[in-house]
Protein backbone atom coordinates (compact mmCIF):
# COMPACT_ATOMS: atom_id res chain seq x y z
CA UNK A 1 0.00 0.00 0.00
CA UNK A 2 1.22 3.67 -1.08
CA UNK A 3 1.79 5.29 2.26
CA UNK A 4 0.64 8.36 0.72
CA UNK A 5 -2.50 6.78 1.04
CA UNK A 6 -2.53 6.51 4.75
CA UNK A 7 -3.33 9.34 7.66
CA UNK A 8 -0.35 9.08 10.29
CA UNK A 9 -1.95 11.09 13.07
CA UNK A 10 -1.90 10.86 17.12
CA UNK A 11 -5.45 10.29 18.21
CA UNK A 12 -8.53 8.74 16.22
CA UNK A 13 -11.82 9.62 17.44
CA UNK A 14 -14.62 7.87 15.30
CA UNK A 15 -17.89 9.70 16.04
CA UNK A 16 -18.25 12.71 15.89
CA UNK A 17 -21.37 13.55 17.95
CA UNK A 18 -21.63 14.75 21.87
CA UNK A 19 -18.70 12.71 22.97
CA UNK A 20 -16.74 12.72 19.74
CA UNK A 21 -15.93 16.37 19.38
CA UNK A 22 -15.52 17.25 22.85
CA UNK A 23 -12.76 14.75 22.84
CA UNK A 24 -11.37 16.07 19.77
CA UNK A 25 -11.04 19.48 21.05
CA UNK A 26 -9.44 18.96 23.96
CA UNK A 27 -6.94 16.47 22.61
CA UNK A 28 -6.37 19.34 19.55
CA UNK A 29 -5.88 22.11 22.20
CA UNK A 30 -3.31 20.12 24.03
CA UNK A 31 -0.75 20.09 20.90
CA UNK A 32 -1.92 16.46 19.56
CA UNK A 33 -2.64 15.98 16.32
CA UNK A 34 -6.43 14.63 16.40
CA UNK A 35 -8.31 13.00 13.19
CA UNK A 36 -11.84 12.43 13.71
CA UNK A 37 -13.80 10.08 11.30
CA UNK A 38 -17.62 10.60 11.16
CA UNK A 39 -20.04 8.68 8.72
CA UNK A 40 -22.31 11.61 8.41
CA UNK A 41 -21.72 15.32 8.34
CA UNK A 42 -20.14 16.93 12.08
CA UNK A 43 -22.81 19.30 11.80
CA UNK A 44 -25.88 17.72 12.74
CA UNK A 45 -24.01 14.09 13.73
CA UNK A 46 -24.17 11.90 16.62
CA UNK A 47 -27.24 10.46 18.75
CA UNK A 48 -28.34 13.33 20.12
CA UNK A 49 -28.26 15.30 16.11
CA UNK A 50 -30.60 18.24 16.08
CA UNK A 51 -30.74 18.83 20.21
CA UNK A 52 -30.87 17.63 23.33
CA UNK A 53 -32.61 18.78 26.59
CA UNK A 54 -30.30 18.30 29.90
CA UNK A 55 -26.84 17.28 31.19
CA UNK A 56 -26.69 15.26 34.23
CA UNK A 57 -25.16 14.74 37.00
CA UNK A 58 -23.69 17.48 38.75
CA UNK A 59 -23.87 17.34 42.44
CA UNK A 60 -24.95 19.80 44.17
CA UNK A 61 -22.53 23.01 46.10
CA UNK A 62 -22.04 20.94 49.45
CA UNK A 63 -23.23 18.04 49.10
CA UNK A 64 -20.75 15.14 49.73
CA UNK A 65 -20.14 12.64 46.67
CA UNK A 66 -20.62 9.19 48.32
CA UNK A 67 -24.00 11.00 49.18
CA UNK A 68 -24.81 11.92 45.78
CA UNK A 69 -23.40 7.95 44.87
CA UNK A 70 -26.36 6.62 47.67
CA UNK A 71 -28.74 8.62 45.19
CA UNK A 72 -27.68 7.30 42.19
CA UNK A 73 -27.57 3.88 43.02
CA UNK A 74 -30.81 3.94 44.15
CA UNK A 75 -31.77 5.30 40.72
CA UNK A 76 -29.94 1.91 39.15
CA UNK A 77 -32.17 -0.17 41.70
CA UNK A 78 -35.25 1.30 40.54
CA UNK A 79 -34.51 1.31 36.71
CA UNK A 80 -32.72 -2.51 36.66
CA UNK A 81 -33.48 -4.19 39.93
CA UNK A 82 -31.49 -4.82 43.21
CA UNK A 83 -27.94 -5.53 42.52
CA UNK A 84 -25.78 -2.79 40.63
CA UNK A 85 -24.88 -3.35 37.02
CA UNK A 86 -22.45 -0.81 36.37
CA UNK A 87 -19.07 -0.15 37.20
CA UNK A 88 -19.58 2.56 39.98
CA UNK A 89 -16.03 4.12 39.19
CA UNK A 90 -17.18 4.98 35.69
CA UNK A 91 -19.85 6.85 37.51
CA UNK A 92 -17.57 8.53 39.88
CA UNK A 93 -15.28 9.58 37.54
CA UNK A 94 -18.21 11.54 35.17
CA UNK A 95 -20.16 13.38 38.41
CA UNK A 96 -16.71 14.30 39.74
CA UNK A 97 -15.61 15.84 36.96
CA UNK A 98 -19.14 17.23 35.67
CA UNK A 99 -18.48 21.01 36.99
CA UNK A 100 -15.00 21.00 34.98
CA UNK A 101 -16.38 19.33 32.17
CA UNK A 102 -18.80 22.04 32.04
CA UNK A 103 -16.56 25.23 31.65
CA UNK A 104 -15.00 23.24 28.91
CA UNK A 105 -17.87 23.42 27.14
CA UNK A 106 -18.74 27.05 27.60
CA UNK A 107 -15.27 27.67 26.52
CA UNK A 108 -15.93 25.33 23.40
CA UNK A 109 -18.51 28.07 22.88
CA UNK A 110 -21.88 25.57 23.87
CA UNK A 111 -24.79 27.98 25.45
CA UNK A 112 -24.73 25.64 28.86
CA UNK A 113 -26.92 28.87 30.31
CA UNK A 114 -30.81 29.23 30.00
CA UNK A 115 -32.22 31.89 27.50
CA UNK A 116 -32.44 33.98 30.84
CA UNK A 117 -29.02 33.62 31.00
CA UNK A 118 -29.16 31.77 34.58
CA UNK A 119 -28.05 28.00 34.77
CA UNK A 120 -31.53 25.98 34.63
CA UNK A 121 -31.13 23.15 37.27
CA UNK A 122 -34.13 20.30 37.55
CA UNK A 123 -34.41 17.45 39.61
CA UNK A 124 -33.89 14.29 38.59
CA UNK A 125 -37.13 12.16 38.73
CA UNK A 126 -35.42 8.83 40.09
CA UNK A 127 -33.79 11.14 43.11
CA UNK A 128 -37.15 11.08 44.60
CA UNK A 129 -36.88 15.20 44.37
CA UNK A 130 -34.02 14.98 46.76
CA UNK A 131 -31.61 16.91 44.59
CA UNK A 132 -31.31 19.59 41.70
CA UNK A 133 -28.70 17.62 39.85
CA UNK A 134 -30.01 18.05 35.70
CA UNK A 135 -29.02 20.83 34.34
CA UNK A 136 -31.60 22.20 31.33
CA UNK A 137 -29.70 23.29 28.54
CA UNK A 138 -31.34 25.25 24.86
CA UNK A 139 -29.59 22.93 22.35
CA UNK A 140 -30.74 23.36 19.30
CA UNK A 141 -27.30 24.49 17.10
CA UNK A 142 -25.32 22.80 19.94
CA UNK A 143 -23.84 20.25 16.86
CA UNK A 144 -22.70 23.47 14.67
CA UNK A 145 -21.22 24.76 17.61
CA UNK A 146 -18.94 21.87 18.05
CA UNK A 147 -18.22 21.28 14.30
CA UNK A 148 -16.84 25.21 14.05
CA UNK A 149 -14.66 24.45 17.61
CA UNK A 150 -13.07 21.71 16.27
CA UNK A 151 -12.06 22.67 13.15
CA UNK A 152 -11.03 25.73 14.44
CA UNK A 153 -8.52 23.86 17.10
CA UNK A 154 -7.16 22.09 14.23
CA UNK A 155 -8.59 18.64 13.93
CA UNK A 156 -8.72 17.14 10.70
CA UNK A 157 -12.24 16.00 10.40
CA UNK A 158 -13.20 13.45 7.97
CA UNK A 159 -16.83 13.40 6.92
CA UNK A 160 -18.82 11.28 5.22
CA UNK A 161 -16.33 8.51 6.58
CA UNK A 162 -17.48 5.32 8.08
CA UNK A 163 -15.16 2.93 9.78
CA UNK A 164 -14.74 -0.57 8.70
CA UNK A 165 -12.78 -2.29 11.32
CA UNK A 166 -10.03 -1.67 14.05
CA UNK A 167 -6.61 -2.09 13.01
CA UNK A 168 -4.15 -4.45 15.45
CA UNK A 169 -0.74 -5.58 15.86
CA UNK A 170 0.37 -7.21 18.88
CA UNK A 171 -2.30 -7.12 20.47
CA UNK A 172 -2.79 -3.29 20.27
CA UNK A 173 -5.31 -1.00 18.16
CA UNK A 174 -2.72 0.99 15.89
CA UNK A 175 -5.68 1.94 13.80
CA UNK A 176 -8.55 1.55 11.46
CA UNK A 177 -9.86 1.38 8.03
CA UNK A 178 -12.53 3.43 6.19
CA UNK A 179 -15.24 4.04 3.46
CA UNK A 180 -16.23 6.85 2.22
CA UNK A 181 -20.14 7.01 2.25
CA UNK A 182 -19.86 9.50 -1.10
CA UNK A 183 -17.24 7.91 -3.06
CA UNK A 184 -16.29 4.44 -1.89
CA UNK A 185 -12.94 5.45 -1.31
CA UNK A 186 -11.23 3.02 0.93
CA UNK A 187 -8.84 4.96 3.57
CA UNK A 188 -6.10 3.49 6.35
CA UNK A 189 -5.92 5.70 9.40
CA UNK A 190 -2.58 4.97 11.98
CA UNK A 191 -3.12 6.24 15.11
CA UNK A 192 -1.37 5.98 18.47
CA UNK A 193 -4.84 5.91 20.05
CA UNK A 194 -8.52 5.68 19.07
CA UNK A 195 -11.32 6.58 20.74
CA UNK A 196 -14.59 5.05 20.20
CA UNK A 197 -17.46 7.12 20.53
CA UNK A 198 -20.30 5.86 18.07
CA UNK A 199 -23.27 5.68 20.49
CA UNK A 200 -25.02 2.95 21.46
CA UNK A 201 -26.94 0.39 19.71
CA UNK A 202 -30.87 0.91 18.66
CA UNK A 203 -31.68 -0.55 15.43
CA UNK A 204 -31.31 -4.22 16.53
CA UNK A 205 -35.33 -3.31 17.47
CA UNK A 206 -37.96 -1.72 15.73
CA UNK A 207 -38.66 1.85 15.60
CA UNK A 208 -40.75 3.86 17.97
CA UNK A 209 -44.27 3.74 17.25
CA UNK A 210 -46.71 4.50 15.35
CA UNK A 211 -44.92 2.29 12.53
CA UNK A 212 -45.98 3.62 9.20
CA UNK A 213 -44.42 1.54 7.38
CA UNK A 214 -41.40 -1.78 7.40
CA UNK A 215 -38.64 0.57 6.24
CA UNK A 216 -39.14 3.23 9.88
CA UNK A 217 -36.17 4.36 11.00
CA UNK A 218 -37.51 6.87 14.32
CA UNK A 219 -35.74 6.02 17.31
CA UNK A 220 -35.35 8.11 19.69
CA UNK A 221 -31.80 9.63 18.60
CA UNK A 222 -30.31 10.22 15.10
CA UNK A 223 -31.10 6.63 13.08
CA UNK A 224 -27.63 6.99 11.57
CA UNK A 225 -25.88 7.27 14.75
CA UNK A 226 -27.88 3.96 16.68
CA UNK A 227 -26.58 0.93 15.00
CA UNK A 228 -23.71 -0.05 17.42
CA UNK A 229 -20.95 0.37 15.23
CA UNK A 230 -17.83 1.19 17.57
CA UNK A 231 -19.49 -1.92 19.60
CA UNK A 232 -19.20 -4.05 16.99
CA UNK A 233 -15.88 -3.14 15.52
CA UNK A 234 -14.40 -3.09 19.22
CA UNK A 235 -15.57 -6.66 19.61
CA UNK A 236 -14.23 -8.12 16.61
CA UNK A 237 -10.67 -6.81 17.47
CA UNK A 238 -10.99 -8.38 20.78
CA UNK A 239 -12.72 -5.81 22.92
CA UNK A 240 -15.14 -6.74 25.50
CA UNK A 241 -18.46 -6.25 25.81
CA UNK A 242 -20.66 -5.80 28.76
CA UNK A 243 -24.73 -6.21 29.81
CA UNK A 244 -25.49 -7.52 26.52
CA UNK A 245 -28.50 -8.81 28.32
CA UNK A 246 -29.71 -5.30 29.17
CA UNK A 247 -31.62 -3.44 26.98
CA UNK A 248 -33.43 0.23 27.96
CA UNK A 249 -37.20 -0.30 29.31
CA UNK A 250 -37.86 3.49 28.80
CA UNK A 251 -40.59 3.31 31.57
CA UNK A 252 -41.69 6.92 30.75
CA UNK A 253 -42.12 6.61 26.50
CA UNK A 254 -44.97 8.45 24.91
CA UNK A 255 -46.84 5.70 22.54
CA UNK A 256 -48.15 8.06 20.50
CA UNK A 257 -45.07 9.91 19.65
CA UNK A 258 -46.63 12.45 16.91
CA UNK A 259 -48.27 14.30 19.98
CA UNK A 260 -45.26 15.72 21.94
CA UNK A 261 -41.90 13.72 22.80
CA UNK A 262 -40.70 12.65 26.45
CA UNK A 263 -37.77 15.14 26.67
CA UNK A 264 -37.94 16.68 30.17
CA UNK A 265 -41.43 16.50 30.75
CA UNK A 266 -41.60 13.39 33.01
CA UNK A 267 -39.23 15.00 35.31
CA UNK A 268 -41.64 18.24 36.02
CA UNK A 269 -38.51 19.63 38.25
CA UNK A 270 -39.27 17.34 41.16
CA UNK A 271 -43.00 17.05 40.26
CA UNK A 272 -43.38 13.61 38.50
CA UNK A 273 -46.31 12.90 36.44
CA UNK A 274 -49.01 11.17 37.20
CA UNK A 275 -49.19 7.76 35.97
CA UNK A 276 -52.84 6.00 35.79
CA UNK A 277 -54.33 2.61 35.16
CA UNK A 278 -57.37 2.64 31.89
CA UNK A 279 -59.41 2.45 35.13
CA UNK A 280 -58.50 5.92 36.32
CA UNK A 281 -56.71 4.57 39.34
CA UNK A 282 -53.54 6.04 40.26
CA UNK A 283 -50.06 4.04 40.79
CA UNK A 284 -46.46 4.75 40.99
CA UNK A 285 -43.47 5.19 38.24
CA UNK A 286 -43.56 1.63 36.30
CA UNK A 287 -40.65 -0.88 35.38
CA UNK A 288 -41.08 -3.61 32.91
CA UNK A 289 -41.30 -5.70 35.38
CA UNK A 290 -44.32 -3.91 37.47
CA UNK A 291 -45.69 -3.24 33.92
CA UNK A 292 -46.00 -6.85 33.26
CA UNK A 293 -48.12 -7.62 36.20
CA UNK A 294 -50.30 -4.75 35.06
CA UNK A 295 -50.96 -6.57 32.03
CA UNK A 296 -51.48 -9.63 33.93
CA UNK A 297 -54.63 -8.29 36.15
CA UNK A 298 -56.03 -6.41 33.00
CA UNK A 299 -55.10 -2.87 34.32
CA UNK A 300 -53.42 -1.50 30.88
CA UNK A 301 -52.82 0.42 28.64
CA UNK A 302 -51.77 3.08 30.99
CA UNK A 303 -51.40 6.85 31.08
CA UNK A 304 -49.45 9.56 31.93
CA UNK A 305 -51.06 13.22 33.11
CA UNK A 306 -49.25 16.63 33.15
CA UNK A 307 -52.16 18.48 34.13
CA UNK A 308 -50.42 18.81 37.66
CA UNK A 309 -47.52 20.61 36.62
CA UNK A 310 -47.39 24.68 36.45
CA UNK A 311 -47.62 26.96 33.97
CA UNK A 312 -44.55 28.13 34.07
CA UNK A 313 -42.69 24.75 34.04
CA UNK A 314 -45.08 23.79 31.02
CA UNK A 315 -43.64 26.81 28.87
CA UNK A 316 -40.05 25.57 29.80
CA UNK A 317 -40.54 22.42 28.62
CA UNK A 318 -42.21 23.38 25.45
CA UNK A 319 -39.13 25.23 24.68
CA UNK A 320 -37.14 22.34 25.91
CA UNK A 321 -38.69 19.87 23.48
CA UNK A 322 -38.43 21.91 20.43
CA UNK A 323 -34.46 21.32 20.40
CA UNK A 324 -35.15 17.50 20.06
CA UNK A 325 -38.70 17.25 18.13
CA UNK A 326 -39.93 20.72 17.35
CA UNK A 327 -42.46 19.21 14.67
CA UNK A 328 -44.36 17.27 17.76
CA UNK A 329 -45.11 20.60 19.06
CA UNK A 330 -47.40 21.76 15.55
CA UNK A 331 -48.67 17.75 15.12
CA UNK A 332 -50.41 17.85 18.45
CA UNK A 333 -51.34 21.24 18.59
CA UNK A 334 -53.31 20.80 14.71
CA UNK A 335 -54.53 17.46 16.43
CA UNK A 336 -56.56 19.59 18.98
CA UNK A 337 -54.05 17.45 21.08
CA UNK A 338 -53.21 19.61 24.89
CA UNK A 339 -50.34 18.47 26.74
CA UNK A 340 -51.59 20.17 29.60
CA UNK A 341 -55.04 18.20 29.78
CA UNK A 342 -54.93 15.41 27.79
CA UNK A 343 -52.96 12.09 29.12
CA UNK A 344 -50.52 9.80 26.95
CA UNK A 345 -50.38 6.24 26.77
CA UNK A 346 -47.54 5.34 27.95
CA UNK A 347 -45.65 2.47 26.20
CA UNK A 348 -43.73 -0.24 28.28
CA UNK A 349 -43.35 -3.20 26.35
CA UNK A 350 -40.33 -3.43 24.52
CA UNK A 351 -36.64 -2.23 24.73
CA UNK A 352 -35.81 1.49 23.26
CA UNK A 353 -32.24 0.77 22.64
CA UNK A 354 -29.34 -0.04 24.46
CA UNK A 355 -27.71 2.80 26.13
CA UNK A 356 -27.02 2.83 29.79
CA UNK A 357 -25.51 -0.44 30.61
CA UNK A 358 -24.49 -2.26 27.33
CA UNK A 359 -21.56 -1.40 26.10
CA UNK A 360 -17.77 -2.10 25.75
CA UNK A 361 -16.25 -2.77 29.08
CA UNK A 362 -14.43 0.39 30.30
CA UNK A 363 -12.56 1.50 33.47
CA UNK A 364 -12.73 5.16 34.79
CA UNK A 365 -10.37 6.43 32.66
CA UNK A 366 -12.42 4.96 29.39
CA UNK A 367 -10.01 2.19 28.99
CA UNK A 368 -11.70 -0.47 26.99
CA UNK A 369 -9.64 -4.38 27.50
CA UNK A 370 -7.79 -3.84 24.33
CA UNK A 371 -4.98 -1.75 24.90
CA UNK A 372 -5.20 1.84 22.39
CA UNK A 373 -8.74 1.73 22.27
CA UNK A 374 -10.79 4.29 24.69
CA UNK A 375 -14.36 4.26 24.36
CA UNK A 376 -16.85 7.62 25.38
CA UNK A 377 -20.53 8.67 25.37
CA UNK A 378 -23.05 6.02 24.59
CA UNK A 379 -20.22 3.59 23.93
CA UNK A 380 -19.30 2.96 27.04
CA UNK A 381 -21.15 0.31 29.20
CA UNK A 382 -22.42 1.70 32.28
CA UNK A 383 -22.62 4.90 30.79
CA UNK A 384 -25.65 7.03 29.35
CA UNK A 385 -26.80 10.46 27.75
CA UNK A 386 -26.02 12.62 25.75
CA UNK A 387 -25.00 14.59 28.87
CA UNK A 388 -22.56 12.03 30.10
CA UNK A 389 -21.15 11.42 26.73
CA UNK A 390 -19.81 15.47 27.15
CA UNK A 391 -18.08 14.70 30.09
CA UNK A 392 -16.43 11.50 29.21
CA UNK A 393 -15.42 13.08 25.72
CA UNK A 394 -14.35 15.82 27.43
CA UNK A 395 -12.17 14.38 30.54
CA UNK A 396 -10.78 11.69 27.58
CA UNK A 397 -9.45 14.29 25.56
CA UNK A 398 -8.06 16.16 28.51
CA UNK A 399 -5.96 12.66 29.98
CA UNK A 400 -4.37 11.75 26.56
CA UNK A 401 -1.07 13.52 26.33
CA UNK A 402 -0.50 11.59 29.34
CA UNK A 403 -2.20 8.59 27.76
CA UNK A 404 0.50 8.37 24.85
CA UNK A 405 3.28 8.95 27.03
CA UNK A 406 5.68 6.05 25.81
CA UNK A 407 3.67 4.80 23.46
CA UNK A 408 5.59 3.31 20.19
CA UNK A 409 5.19 4.21 16.77
CA UNK A 410 2.06 2.25 15.17
CA UNK A 411 2.93 -0.71 12.74
CA UNK A 412 0.45 -1.60 10.25
CA UNK A 413 -0.68 -5.22 9.04
CA UNK A 414 -0.56 -4.95 5.07
CA UNK A 415 -2.75 -8.61 5.14
CA UNK A 416 -5.08 -7.63 7.73
CA UNK A 417 -5.41 -4.21 5.82
CA UNK A 418 -6.26 -6.06 2.81
CA UNK A 419 -8.15 -8.63 4.30
CA UNK A 420 -10.39 -5.74 5.75
CA UNK A 421 -10.60 -3.94 2.05
CA UNK A 422 -11.53 -7.01 0.60
CA UNK A 423 -14.90 -7.39 2.92
CA UNK A 424 -15.56 -3.78 3.07
CA UNK A 425 -15.93 -3.35 -0.74
CA UNK A 426 -17.43 -6.90 -1.97
CA UNK A 427 -21.32 -5.50 -1.47
CA UNK A 428 -20.38 -3.05 -4.74
CA UNK A 429 -20.15 -6.50 -6.30
CA UNK A 430 -22.75 -8.23 -5.84
CA UNK A 431 -25.42 -8.20 -8.35
CA UNK A 432 -29.12 -9.04 -7.75
CA UNK A 433 -28.14 -9.75 -3.72
CA UNK A 434 -29.74 -8.87 -0.72
CA UNK A 435 -30.60 -4.89 -0.13
CA UNK A 436 -29.36 -4.19 3.34
CA UNK A 437 -32.30 -2.38 4.94
CA UNK A 438 -34.40 -5.94 4.08
CA UNK A 439 -31.92 -7.45 5.72
CA UNK A 440 -31.87 -4.92 8.65
CA UNK A 441 -35.43 -5.19 9.07
CA UNK A 442 -35.38 -9.09 9.52
CA UNK A 443 -32.93 -8.56 12.23
CA UNK A 444 -35.48 -6.16 14.19
CA UNK A 445 -38.01 -8.20 13.51
CA UNK A 446 -36.54 -11.10 14.75
CA UNK A 447 -35.47 -9.40 18.18
CA UNK A 448 -38.48 -7.75 18.86
CA UNK A 449 -40.24 -11.12 18.04
CA UNK A 450 -38.03 -13.28 20.30
CA UNK A 451 -36.41 -11.06 22.47
CA UNK A 452 -38.26 -8.56 23.37
CA UNK A 453 -39.95 -7.75 27.12
CA UNK A 454 -41.18 -11.17 27.65
CA UNK A 455 -38.19 -13.63 26.99
CA UNK A 456 -38.10 -17.34 27.53
CA UNK A 457 -35.54 -20.21 26.93
CA UNK A 458 -37.62 -21.40 23.85
CA UNK A 459 -37.91 -18.16 21.75
CA UNK A 460 -34.24 -17.10 22.24
CA UNK A 461 -33.31 -20.47 20.92
CA UNK A 462 -35.64 -19.95 17.86
CA UNK A 463 -34.48 -16.19 17.69
CA UNK A 464 -31.09 -17.50 17.57
CA UNK A 465 -31.59 -20.37 14.95
CA UNK A 466 -33.37 -17.47 12.19
CA UNK A 467 -30.76 -15.25 13.43
CA UNK A 468 -28.18 -17.88 12.65
CA UNK A 469 -30.26 -18.75 9.37
CA UNK A 470 -29.74 -15.08 8.11
CA UNK A 471 -25.92 -14.84 8.73
CA UNK A 472 -25.04 -18.08 6.66
CA UNK A 473 -27.88 -16.76 3.80
CA UNK A 474 -28.41 -13.41 3.10
CA UNK A 475 -24.96 -11.86 5.16
CA UNK A 476 -23.02 -12.87 2.48
CA UNK A 477 -25.21 -11.69 -0.33
CA UNK A 478 -25.52 -8.19 1.05
CA UNK A 479 -25.54 -5.60 -2.10
CA UNK A 480 -24.51 -1.95 -2.17
CA UNK A 481 -26.10 -0.29 -5.21
CA UNK A 482 -23.56 3.04 -4.08
CA UNK A 483 -21.31 4.04 -1.29
CA UNK A 484 -23.94 4.81 0.72
CA UNK A 485 -25.93 1.61 0.50
CA UNK A 486 -22.10 0.03 1.48
CA UNK A 487 -23.26 2.04 4.62
CA UNK A 488 -26.04 0.57 4.86
CA UNK A 489 -24.42 -2.77 4.64
CA UNK A 490 -21.33 -2.32 7.36
CA UNK A 491 -24.63 -1.02 9.49
CA UNK A 492 -26.26 -4.08 8.86
CA UNK A 493 -23.57 -6.23 9.50
CA UNK A 494 -22.73 -4.42 12.80
CA UNK A 495 -26.32 -5.03 14.01
CA UNK A 496 -26.51 -8.52 13.33
CA UNK A 497 -23.45 -8.98 15.41
CA UNK A 498 -24.75 -7.23 18.20
CA UNK A 499 -28.57 -8.64 17.97
CA UNK A 500 -26.82 -12.20 17.96
CA UNK A 501 -24.48 -11.28 21.18
CA UNK A 502 -27.68 -9.86 22.77
CA UNK A 503 -29.96 -13.33 22.30
CA UNK A 504 -26.92 -15.09 23.63
CA UNK A 505 -26.47 -13.19 27.00
CA UNK A 506 -30.15 -12.99 27.39
CA UNK A 507 -30.03 -16.97 27.24
CA UNK A 508 -27.99 -17.31 29.92
CA UNK A 509 -29.81 -14.90 32.34
CA UNK A 510 -32.12 -16.82 33.81
CA UNK A 511 -33.84 -14.67 36.13
CA UNK A 512 -36.49 -11.69 36.47
CA UNK A 513 -35.80 -8.23 37.98
CA UNK A 514 -36.62 -4.66 36.91
CA UNK A 515 -36.65 -4.40 33.10
CA UNK A 516 -35.27 -7.70 32.48
CA UNK A 517 -38.32 -10.60 32.05
CA UNK A 518 -38.22 -14.10 31.42
CA UNK A 519 -41.81 -15.60 31.79
CA UNK A 520 -39.63 -18.71 32.32
CA UNK A 521 -38.02 -17.59 35.25
CA UNK A 522 -40.44 -15.14 36.96
CA UNK A 523 -37.94 -14.83 40.30
CA UNK A 524 -34.68 -12.66 40.88
CA UNK A 525 -32.23 -15.02 41.02
CA UNK A 526 -29.80 -13.58 44.21
CA UNK A 527 -26.63 -14.86 42.88
CA UNK A 528 -26.71 -12.67 39.84
CA UNK A 529 -26.88 -9.77 42.54
CA UNK A 530 -23.68 -7.27 41.76
CA UNK A 531 -23.23 -9.29 38.48
CA UNK A 532 -22.80 -8.30 35.24
CA UNK A 533 -22.26 -10.65 31.62
CA UNK A 534 -19.13 -10.07 29.58
CA UNK A 535 -18.89 -11.28 26.32
CA UNK A 536 -15.82 -11.32 23.96
CA UNK A 537 -13.45 -13.06 20.92
CA UNK A 538 -10.45 -15.46 22.61
CA UNK A 539 -8.81 -17.20 19.37
CA UNK A 540 -12.09 -16.25 17.05
CA UNK A 541 -14.17 -18.26 19.30
CA UNK A 542 -17.16 -16.42 21.30
CA UNK A 543 -16.50 -16.45 25.17
CA UNK A 544 -19.71 -15.74 27.50
CA UNK A 545 -18.47 -14.92 31.43
CA UNK A 546 -20.99 -14.14 34.32
CA UNK A 547 -18.31 -11.89 36.83
CA UNK A 548 -18.82 -9.14 39.94
CA UNK A 549 -19.50 -5.56 39.11
CA UNK A 550 -16.14 -3.69 39.85
CA UNK A 551 -16.22 -2.33 43.56
CA UNK A 552 -15.59 1.79 44.05
CA UNK A 553 -11.98 1.56 44.90
CA UNK A 554 -11.10 2.63 48.46
CA UNK A 555 -9.12 5.97 47.31
CA UNK A 556 -12.37 7.21 45.64
CA UNK A 557 -14.03 6.48 48.72
CA UNK A 558 -11.96 8.22 50.64
CA UNK A 559 -11.87 11.23 48.78
CA UNK A 560 -15.70 10.97 48.30
CA UNK A 561 -16.60 11.37 52.06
Amino acid sequence: MNSNQIIDTDVLVIGGGMAGCPAAWRAAKQGLRVTLAEKAKVERAGHAAAGMDTVMDFIPKGMKVMDFLKLAYEREEFLYGRGRTADANILYKIITSAWWALGKMEEMGLPMKWDDGKYHFIRNLFFENKVDTMLVVHFLDAKPIMAAAIRKAGVNVLDRTMVVDLLTNNGRVVGATTINTRTGEFGVIKAKAVIAGTAALARAYEAETPQFYKYKMKYHGAPGAVSGDSWAFGYRAGAELSNMDIGNFWNYRIRDDITVNMGTLTHGEGVPGKVFTWKGDSIPALTAEMYDQIERNGLDPVYLSMANYPDDYQKRAEVSLADERMISLKMAEDRGFDPKSHRFEQMVNKPHNFATCAGLTADEDFKTTLPGLWVIGDSIAGSSSCGYAMISGMVTGENMPRFLKGVPEPVLNEEQIESQRKAALAPLSVVDGTEPMELEVCVRYVCERYGAMRKSEGKLLEGLRRLGSLRRVFLPKLMARNPHYLMRCLEARNIMNLAELHLRACLERKETRGYYVRSDYPERDQARDGMMTFQRLENGKPVLEIRRVPELKPEYIKEGK
